[in-house]
Parts: structure tokens; sequence; C-alpha cells
């Protein structure tokens, strides 16, 4: 059932206690529900968007590397899931094995164990069947290069709208709205989670939950670990422990254009339906020439140009971008994040991109209807566009691995937000040997599209500015990981592999923010999968205590 925090004055007791309702939150209740347990929800945001709620979101980026707080985190039913593109993808091998040139690498689980829940994950997102992998095709493995990897694309990006009316129905999931956690209170040994207080702009209540599950996004959830800490500074490992340290992303962008000997191979790097599920090859590095150029993992696609460079002479991307350049416009096609990240930095060329949508003003016509068609009409909803390109030369988008940086952290700042809670400072930096290993692995694909003979790089920069361009490019603050990483002790980490707070028998996170590495994907797949895992680890605990079993 869905309650809304002003509407009820007394919350019910349940095995679970849930804070956030994004997709990770949401699949966790519905997992433990499944497993016949009783979950409270609690959700800072509501259904509708609230300026209240956003604003106690904050932080202040230190540099200009990471996103505005704003734009990378939603309050409300269905979290951040509202504006994400909805791309699914697992991680791989080579990301849950130690690499003696990536500090903290090494995960204390193997990939196995998370894999285990990638089918459920994929029912929870719509994406059904779990089908990560093409096995045909001329393009599937060539020199040092792999294109046999699928990413999947939920046709309904909002978990919460998608899961609604079975939240609604449920008897043993009890969801929140307007519900915002501002302290975690332990007992007196700092051994368990005794009480929070929770509330809104009218009123505050304590609640004394039997288990806590931090789902609220890795800086929010960071950030109330922080608050305890304040209060209790021994705890995570003390001030110098893991605790906020370490935060990552990716490093995304465009260096070069992909150009194709073969023009009509460009088909075969576009979307395509798979099993109702709209689908796409991505060209990665095998794992043995990853670990033997010691690279970071990196991922590439085929795009199109930057939208806000007119010089793409492209009237369908110019319209898009003279669409999206409006805010008020833009902000009802895409999230502002998005649609910030296509804009571009000034000077805007209004004139330029006019002139490129007067230039075949039909033919831009005829194929913004098709786009339209596809993306907002269709269903599935087709999630991108792919313009063909008159020179089959083609931007190469890649998103890479960062490793972690002793400056990249989360604090508390001095200020507060309307409930008290302190704000953050947030610093994301990338290490220059980040970059080196992006360019190094544009090289190997260069290498081997040449002597496979299926195409080629051409560079969009000097060889001496490419390093610089790639820093320059890099920016994050939506893939949000690190900064509660797990490890085997408080000293290496915050949480164990079961996702258990060292040190506090009843304070689990959920969160991207417990990953050790952030691989090639965006996170929040393998989080809900990871998510999936917990709840049983939590039935399994549940039920031994309740047949007198030592947890």
């Amino acid at each position: 059932m869905l309650i809304p925090f002003s509407s009820t004055s007394d919350l019910p007791d349940c095995d679970v206690c849930v804070v956030g309702a994004g997709p990770v939150g949401l699949a966790l209740a519905l997992a433990c529900e499944r497993h016949g347990l009783s979950v409270l929800v609690l959700e800072s945001g509501h259904e509708q968007p609230d300026r209240f709620a956003a604003e106690l979101t904050a932080g202040h980026a230190v540099n200009r590397h990471h996103a505005i707080a704003k734009n990378s985190v939603c309050r409300g039913l269905g979290g951040t899931s509202r504006w994400w593109g909805g791309r699914c993808v697992p991680f791989d091998d080579i990301d849950f094995e130690p690499r003696s040139y990536l500090p903290s690498s090494g995960w204390p689980i193997p990939h196995a164990e998370i894999a285990a829940w990638y089918e459920p994950a994929a029912a929870f997102f719509g994406i059904e069947p779990s089908r990560f992998s093409e096995t045909a095709g001329p393009w599937t493995q060539f020199g040092d290069i792999r294109c046999d990897q699928l990413e999947r694309w939920t046709p309904q990006i909002d978990a919460g709208k998608r899961h609604r009316a079975h939240i609604m129905a449920s008897s043993r999931v009890t969801v929140v709205p307007g519900a915002t956690v501002t302290e975690l209170h332990l007992t007196e040994d700092c051994g368990r989670i005794a009480a929070m207080t929770l509330g809104d702009r009218d009123r505050q209540i304590r609640i004394e939950p039997r288990r806590v599950i931090l789902a609220c996004g890795g800086i929010e959830t960071t950030r109330l670990l922080l608050r305890a800490q304040q209060r209790h500074p021994h705890l995570f490992g003390g001030p110098d422990g893991p605790l906020g340290r370490g935060y990552m992303g990716h490093l995304s962008g465009k260096i070069a254009d992909i150009v194709f000997a073969d023009p009509s191979s460009v088909a075969l790097h576009d979307f395509f339906l798979d099993h109702d599920v709209f689908a796409r090859r991505r060209l990665t590095v095998r794992p043995e020439a990853a670990m033997r150029d010691e690279l970071l993992n990196i991922a590439f696609w085929a795009d199109n140009p930057a939208f806000h460079r007119p010089g793409h002479r492209s009237g369908v991307l110019s319209l898009v971008w003279l669409a999206l350049a409006v805010p008020w416009v833009g902000r009802q096609l895409v999230a502002e994040g998005v649609r910030v990240n296509h804009v571009g930095p000034p000077p805007h060329h209004w004139a330029r991109h006019a002139w490129n949508v007067m230039r075949a003003p039909l033919s831009t016509a005829l194929e913004i209807a098709t786009i339209i068609h596809e993306r907002l009409l269709a269903s599935p909803p087709k999630p991108g566009f792919l313009t063909r390109s008159s020179d089959d030369h083609y931007a190469l988008h890649y998103i890479a691995e960062q490793s972690p940086h002793d400056q990249s952290r989360l604090r508390l700042s001095n200020r507060q937000d309307a409930l008290g809670l302190p704000f953050l400072d947030i610093e994301l930096h990338y290490n220059e040997s980040d970059a080196h290993s992006v360019l190094r692995a544009h090289t190997l694909l260069d290498v081997s599209l040449q002597s496979a003979g299926l195409g080629r790089l051409k560079h969009h920069f000097p060889t001496e500015n490419r390093v610089a361009e790639i820093l320059k490019q890099a920016s994050d603050g939506y893939h949000q990981i690190g900064t509660t990483r797990m490890g085997a002790t408080a000293r290496d980490g915050v949480v164990d592999a079961d996702c258990r707070t060292h040190g506090i028998d009843n304070l689990y996170v959920a969160s991207s923010s417990v990953f050790p590495t952030s691989g090639q994907a965006n996170p929040t797949f393998v989080t809900v999968a990871l998510a999936l895992r917990l709840a049983a680890h939590l039935t399994r605990q549940i039920q031994d205590t309740r047949l007198g079993v030592a947890a």
C-alpha cells in the first residue's frame, strides 16, 4: 500500500525498513515481499515533483567535474529512475578481479554471486530474458576487441510507475512518501540502530525499526552515514576511514569518429528489437588484452556527433539542439542533466543551427517525425536514434572505468537543509592515468579494426592534446560509486560482503556506493541485482532468528 506521511500518525512495525523508493529500494522491498517479509519503505519525495523535497538535496561541487546535485538526485516514488535512459548493463568478470594497476580492485565476492540475480533483475525492469551477448555475426570478435556484448533498455524507465499497481495492492509492502530520514540513533554501545528520526516540513517523529536498509542513492546514503559518524567519530573506521572516500563515477565522451569500411555495417551498431525489448551492441576490450595492457574497463558505441557543435551540418541534430536549448521545451523532452549535457557550454551558435535546419527542411521534418514516433508513440519506445552519415563517419562514444582517487570524497558541510541535516561538499577528481588508459584503448580498437578490415578511427584532436581533452570531457555525479565500499574489515570498507555495515548489526546499504570499483557499466542494473541478493540474505537471517538460530 501507499500512504503519504502527512496522512498517517502511525507507521507499521515491519521486518525490514527501507530508506528510499528508487529502483533499488523498490526491488529490495518487492523481493522481501516475495520471501514473505513485511516491509516499510520511507521515501522523502512524493509521486509528483515536490519543491520542498528537491531542495533537501544539495551539495556544493568543488570542481566542474560533478553534476549539480539537484540534477543527479531525484526524490520521489521511482527515484532517479524517472530521469535515466533505462540502459541495463551487467558487470564483467574482470571487474571483480584484483588488478595490480588499479588501487582497491578486487571485490570480496565473485561475479557469479551477483550474476545469479541478473534474471530476476531483468524481470524487475521488464527486459527479460537476461540476454547480454550475441554470438553470431561478422563483428562478434576481432583482434583484441569484442562486439558480442549487449545492453538492454527498459521500456518503462520509471520504476515507480512500473510497479505502482503492485505496491498499491500489496498487504506486506507499505510505501510512505514525504517521509525524510534525518538521523540514525544508535544504541549505547553503537552496535545497533535503536531508532530513526524522520519527518516533513510540519512534524518529526521517531520510529524503532528492526532492520534498516539505506537505499537512497550513493550521495544521500553516504550523507546519512557521515551524519552518524559525526555523532560517533569511531564509526566506519573513524575520520580517516573509508566512509565518503574514493568517490567514483565514469569517464565519458567522444574524441574520435569510427569510419566503417562497409557503410552498411552501421546497421549492426544501431538499436534493435530483441524479444520485444530494444538492445544495442557495444565494442569492448577482451579481458586478457585489458590485463596485458593494464587498461581500465571501457565500452564504445557508434553515436551521433555532439548536438551543440553545428559543424555536423545535420538539420536533424540542429533541430533537436534548438528544442533542447529552450529550457521550458527541453525539460519536457529529457531530464535536466541530459538536456544540459546536450546543449553544451556557451557560446551557443543559434544562427548556424537554424541554417542547418533550413538547408534541408523537408528531409529534416520527415526524419524528425520518424524519431518522434519511435521515441514517444511506439511501444516499446526506441531509447535513442542514430542519424545516418553521408561520409560514413560516426562519433565514437566511450564510457570508461574511473580509478578511486584519494581527493575524491564527500564531506558534511557547515550548511544545513530545512530539516537540519548538513549538506555535502562534493569533490570528484580524475587521475591522468585514467585518461591515458582511455587513449590506449582507442589505439587498441583502431589497430583491431584496421587489421580486420572493418574500419578505422579518425581522431578529433592532435595527439598531444588528446589526454587533456579526455580530462576536459570527464564529468559525472549520476553514477555514485565507492563511498561506502565493500571490504573485509572496517579499515577496508564500510560494509561487508553481505552489505551490512561493519560494527552495526542491523544496518545495511543497498547502493552502488558499495562497489569497490566502477567498471564500464552504468550501475543501476547491477545494484538492483545486488539488492535482490541482499533480500535473500535478510530472509535467511530473519528465518533463522524466528527459529531461534543465531544469525
